[in-house]
């Protein structure tokens, strides 16, 4: 079969407007399911004058290793600033092995994350029956 990640945390839907203030950047949306090349997400912000820098820092690895991805610009959506990122998932990734990310957000006014609650976000690659090569007849 085919495999796909699926996120292994709640779905909160559209972050709150509360969550937000607080933290000054939540994951928005990720895209469902994620294809077994790449992860793909939204982000807001609740933007400031000067410069600013949204990444998302992933491993495969329980944190052994990770690696920084910025997350690009898009048309905000007031009063949030909102970024797209895109994660590359190794081919050699297998059936329950496991994604974790968490974002972050710097500018003038300090860096600031969205780590979901301090449990980082969780993507777990599973198989998929429906998606892989059609199955000879018996």
């Amino acid at each position: 079969p085919a495999l796909l990640l699926v996120p292994d945390f709640p779905d909160g839907g559209e972050p709150g407007a509360e969550r937000l203030r607080r933290q000054r950047v939540c994951l928005e949306r990720l895209g469902r399911p994620a294809a077994p090349t790449d992860a793909r997400g939204t982000v807001q912000v609740l933007g400031g004058p000067g410069p600013k820098e949204v990444t998302v820092r992933y491993t495969f690895n329980e944190w052994l290793s990770f690696v920084d991805v910025p997350a690009a610009p898009l048309p905000p959506e007031p009063p949030a600033e909102r970024y797209g990122f895109t994660l590359c998932v190794p081919p050699s990734l297998r059936e329950g092995s496991a994604l974790h990310f968490a974002i972050r957000y710097r500018s003038p006014q300090g860096e600031f994350w969205d780590n979901n609650g301090g449990r980082n976000y969780t993507l777990r690659c599973c198989g998929c029956p429906g998606a892989g090569p059609a199955a000879a007849p018996p």
